[in-house]
């Protein structure tokens, strides 16, 4: 005897209050349940057998009942549907109920991707797309869904397979050179604030950010901690971080945060040291990480030659002199080449694993040990 396929839904929205959330059904029962519980605006049942690309907007329930939109994804190899209705989470929690009762099994939305979604690669994509941040990253990981690493990799593989070992290398190339853009398609980038104590390290944070998210005053070491505050900077998601102002502390709370400060600075993607165009400037140390010159207080009479801090942005936290600029600068730091649209893209640490790997083999001219490696995506 063979087992029945299994018949699974999902909430692919996130959890949380909202006008609208969908619902995914994938297997074989999912239309003669649906046809149990549905009907449409003028009373009518669905029809015997669904057809793809096929909507219907009605109520489904029993004696209680809410209305939605039901959508036939597709109908083979195995039949999907969507239903799209209110956000609110007990209204999601009785729906998935509701199926439940009726033998569906409730899964988590990453399973229901893998799942239903046969190929596995395009599968990864939908299941990244969910986490993407931003609107740019966003686009960036459709591209992908729609097949752009996909077809990218089998390229390569075709190369390989023909023999032309030179397309395959510059091919390699030009796919794993995004391998820092796609490390932060779901994640963001770690930017860190930091600086000598009082030169407007947490009133620059406050300014880009658009609210008071540090605390600011006249008082050496009133940062003590690490605070964070996400931002979209040209469409990039970015973690901001502000830290303690880096001196000798003569306490031991100071120190503690100092040396955090120290730590996020060199753990960060990339580290804005800030200094005061009003007093003299407390340049960063060598083994400060990936740093960038940030010159704050323009607003105010200079105290040394700004010109000494070659590159820098000048900006006033005070008067937002300067930020659009800082935000320009900060994105071209991050992304120095900005990708076109449909651009093949790494995204998964296995992928960027096995991109590392096949181009390390293609060095030493192993093009099987390659063609091995670009397989297990």
């Amino acid at each position: 005897m063979t087992s029945q396929p299994v018949t699974r839904v999902a909430c692919l929205t996130p959890p949380g209050r909202g006008a609208i959330a969908t619902l995914g059904l994938h297997g074989p029962l999912a239309w003669d349940v649906v046809r149990q519980l549905f009907r449409t605006r003028r009373g009518a049942e669905l029809p015997a057998s669904p057809r793809a690309g096929r909507t219907w907007f009605g109520r489904i329930g029993t004696d209680i009942s809410d209305e939605v939109i039901l959508a036939v994804k597709q109908t083979e190899p195995v039949l999907s549907l969507e239903v799209h209705c209110h956000g609110g989470r007990e209204a999601v929690r009785w729906l998935v109920d509701l199926f439940r009762a009726r033998g569906l099994e409730v899964c988590s939305s990453d399973d229901f991707l893998r799942a239903s979604v046969s190929n596995p690669l395009r599968a990864e994509a939908a299941l990244a797309l969910m986490h993407a941040p931003t609107i740019r990253t966003a686009a960036i990981l459709l591209d992908q869904y729609h097949g752009a690493f996909e077809n990218a990799v089998a390229d390569i593989v075709a190369s390989l397979d023909r023999g032309d070992a030179a397309a395959a290398k510059a091919q390699l190339a030009e796919l794993a050179r995004y391998i820092p853009l796609g490390r932060h398609l779901t994640t963001p980038w770690r930017v860190t604030v930091a600086g000598a104590p009082n030169v407007g390290k947490s009133s620059l944070v406050n300014a880009l950010a658009g609210y008071q998210r540090s605390v600011v005053a006249a008082t050496p070491g009133t940062t003590r901690d690490v605070v964070t505050v996400s931002l979209a900077v040209d469409g990039w998601p970015v973690e901001l971080a502000d830290t303690a102002g880096q001196r000798e502390g003569d306490e031991s709370l100071e120190k503690a945060g100092i040396q955090r400060a120290r730590e996020a600075a060199v753990a960060a993607d990339l580290c804005l040291w800030v200094l005061d165009a009003s007093t003299e400037p407390a340049w960063p140390d060598a083994g400060a990480g990936r740093v960038q010159l940030i010159v704050n207080k323009v607003d105010l009479p200079p105290a040394w030659d700004l010109n000494l801090a070659k590159g820098a942005v000048r900006v006033s936290a005070q008067t937002g002199e300067g930020l659009q600029e800082l935000c320009a600068a900060l994105s071209g730091w991050l992304v120095p080449e900005i990708p076109r649209a449909g651009t093949a893209m790494p995204f998964l640490k296995r992928h960027f694993n096995a991109l590392d790997d096949a181009s390390r083999s293609m060095t030493v001219d192993q093009a099987e040990e390659a063609r091995a490696c670009l397989r297990t995506l």
